[in-house]
């Protein structure tokens, strides 16, 4: 939408006055058509006053004037060339040229700062380009338009005729917009609205993990505008890459990735025992007024093998320190850990969303730390909601890990959100324990409440996926 210049004239005078001389700029236009002046008559040595803008478009081959405009600026550049351009025509300079109506002709947008000093947003004025002769109509519509953004001014997608509208709600959420002409009118084509989901969702009455969205879709169907909301996430981070040692003298080398609020990884012993890597799923916490991510390492079987708590070496950054912690504490209870940035990028297959075709399965937890076995038979089912969501059918079961007592046991048959995610709500799960949610990750299914486990029949806990 903006370009570089095609030219810039300055000329500059100041005078010990309270105002000083005027300054004038002058460009030309992407179009090469028009030379764009802009005149300061009055400059303001104060810097909290505006200054008013006389905008004059001439003609660029006979330099006849062609129309005058103007607005109120809140500063001026200084005489650095590269400023004056980016001042002028830069994102969210004074001058925003384009096509905002896709006729063909050279628009304008001026910005103007009466409101800045309130709202702290610039807010822009569009102007189209007649269609009989050189001359610039302020456009009501495309100015309301530009002015619901967050930076004041609107982004023009060329390709597909259309102007996107980005616009805050609030702190946690936000609304992408577009809008095209047709038969000469404006109207909205289609609208993305997200928000971020509150870990208590309609109350209490649903567990929520963090790092879900709830986006609602708008766009015209069948000649009515529609809408549908869906929860989508969970939010993925980028692979961090660790290594470093174990006790001083064990090398080891470890990848993890946060998916939302929970987090997957792999880690390796690069001198020691098979080489094989040992899958880890985790969370990160607090605790006295640091951060730590801990993720548990598990065998194949589901038995937990032990804890890595890492934390970031405030004094060293870059750095980070910690512990494992064998989980039977049959072996030395801690062994220090020092790790740093960098190691082998993890192959694709291994980040990323649970593919559709590995969710359904058997999930299994044995001796946890309250000493039970859990076990979670999931089947996604080929049906759809009225919603259009997939559908899950589940069976959870606990049981006491040294008697094989089954402690208790639920089915559900409920619908996947996001793919990834399912919702046993205050009401369907068992009575006393509250509601509670079902995240799949890569290799693991993570069952969490609203809080921790206050008694052995919550069924809080990190699954395996069995072959």
């Amino acid at each position: 939408m903006r370009r570089l210049l095609c030219g810039v004239v300055l000329a500059t005078a100041f005078t010990p006055q309270a105002m000083a001389a005027p300054k004038s700029f002058a460009l030309v236009d992407p179009s090469g058509q028009y030379l764009v002046e802009v005149l300061f008559p009055e400059v303001p040595q104060d810097p909290q006053t505006l200054a008013q803008a006389l905008i004059t478009l001439r003609d660029r081959q006979s330099l006849e004037p062609l129309q005058q405009l103007q607005t109120q600026m809140d500063s001026l550049p200084d005489e650095d060339p590269e400023s004056v351009n980016d001042w002028l025509s830069g994102p969210y300079g004074l001058l925003s040229f384009g096509d905002f109506n896709f006729d063909g002709r050279q628009d304008v947008a001026i910005r103007d700062a009466t409101q800045v000093m309130l709202t702290g947003n610039y807010r822009y004025t569009v102007y189209l380009q007649d269609e009989q002769q050189a001359h610039w109509v302020q456009h009501n519509e495309l100015t309301a338009l530009a002015r619901e953004t967050v930076l004041g001014m609107f982004d023009v997608d060329t390709a597909n005729r259309q102007l996107v509208v980005l616009t805050n709600r609030g702190c946690c959420a936000s609304r992408s917009a577009r809008w095209q002409f047709t038969d000469g009118k404006l109207v909205q084509h289609s609208s993305v609205t997200q928000e971020e989901i509150p870990a208590d969702l309609d109350g209490r009455q649903v567990s929520m993990p963090p790092g879900y969205l709830m986006r609602t879709r708008g766009a015209w169907q069948d000649g009515q505008w529609r809408e549908t909301r869906n929860i989508e996430g969970p939010q993925i981070a980028t692979a961090q890459k660790l290594n470093g040692t174990l006790d001083g003298k064990l090398p080891v080398q470890l990848w993890f990735q946060d998916q939302g609020a929970v987090v997957i990884g792999e880690l390796r012993y690069t001198r020691s025992g098979s080489g094989a890597p040992i899958r880890l799923v985790g969370e990160r916490g607090e605790y006295d007024g640091l951060q730590y991510l801990y993720l548990f390492e598990f065998a194949d079987d589901g038995h937990q093998t032990g804890i890595w708590s890492i934390t970031p070496n405030l004094e060293d950054p870059g750095t980070y320190t910690g512990y494992w912690v064998d989980k039977s504490y049959t072996q030395k209870p801690e062994l220090p850990l020092l790790l740093r940035h960098g190691g082998p990028e993890p192959a694709a297959d291994k980040l990323g969303d649970v593919p559709a075709g590995e969710r359904s399965g058997r999930y299994q937890m044995l001796a946890d730390f309250l000493q039970r076995n859990g076990q979670l038979d999931l089947a996604i089912l080929p049906e759809r909601d009225a919603q259009g969501r997939e559908v899950a059918e589940f069976t959870l079961t606990l049981s006491d890990a040294k008697t094989g007592t089954q402690l208790i046991s639920e089915h559900h048959r409920l619908p996947i959100e996001a793919g990834n995610l399912i919702l046993v709500r205050e009401g369907q799960a068992s009575k006393g324990n509250g509601p509670y949610h079902i995240q799949l990750v890569k290799g693991f299914a993570v069952v969490k409440y609203n809080a921790a486990p206050d008694n052995p029949q919550m069924m809080t806990g990190m699954y395996r996926k069995q072959p």
